[in-house]
């Protein structure tokens, strides 16, 4: 009997003891993720011109935000308090969040570069164009210039000579 009395004590002591987060906090997963969408209300806010008006924007983001996640301000708040006396699952958080907004950065760097590359084939190619035209009609006005006998001009022609060109 007494043995199982014992078993019993040990097996609440291990139980009770597990290290790790109450579950009625935000869990660390989902911590990261609303920390990130908070992050990123953050930096947006923090670039609009008329800051008088910045508070209520923000309200309105930080509530679809917990909307999103289903949570509320004062489960955040609960939440963080929590990670703040806790720094070493706060900061493996953190760690979660850096490597998502990096990889977002590097996103809209790879897709900005690549529009950015886009643009300057773009304006490349206008100029491309430009010059063949003026060259094609410089080619035309000396052709017709010298073309006094009012014989008939090969249309085929200054075609073939900027066909290479134009590749």
């Amino acid at each position: 009997m007494k043995q199982l009395i014992y078993i019993i004590i040990a097996f609440l002591l291990i139980t009770g003891c597990k290290p790790g987060v109450p579950k009625d906090l935000i869990q660390p997963d989902e911590m990261a993720k609303v920390l990130h969408d908070i992050h990123i209300t953050d930096a947006y806010v923090g670039i609009l011109p008329n800051q008088d008006s910045v508070k209520i924007i923000a309200a309105s983001y930080y509530k679809g935000i917990y909307k999103k996640y289903n949570i509320d301000s004062a489960l955040y708040n609960k939440s963080m308090d929590y990670y703040y006396k806790n720094p070493k699952v706060l900061d493996e958080i953190y760690t979660k969040v850096t490597a998502v907004l990096a990889a977002d950065k590097n996103a809209i760097v790879k897709a900005d570069s690549i529009q950015g590359a886009k643009e300057a084939n773009k304006i490349r190619l206008k100029v491309f164009r430009d010059s063949v035209n003026r060259a094609d009609s410089i080619y035309w006005k000396t052709l017709i210039l010298k073309d006094t006998t009012k014989r008939k001009i090969d249309v085929i022609k200054p075609r073939l000579i900027f066909k290479d060109l134009r590749k």
